[in-house]
């Protein structure tokens, strides 16, 4: 065997290897009842406090495209 096609053969095989552990590390990921019921509880509170401050004439417009009605002071 030559010594380029020995390089080239070791090039294929990396490549392969590489290629198939990024495949396998694509799958989905699932939580567990345990972390769900985490990231809740740490999230619970934080929906509130949001704050605008619109100039004279204009609206505080949420991403969904509701009017935001009670406004802060500010």
């Amino acid at each position: 065997m030559s010594k380029k096609f020995f390089a080239a053969l070791i090039v294929a095989v990396a490549a392969t290897f590489a290629g198939y552990n990024i495949y396998q590390s694509q799958g989905t990921v699932t939580m567990s009842d345990l972390a769900l019921a985490n990231v809740e509880a740490l999230a619970s509170g934080e929906g509130g406090g949001v704050k605008c401050c619109p100039d004279p004439g204009d609206e505080c417009k949420l991403s969904s495209g509701d009017i935001l009605s009670d406004q802060d002071e500010c």
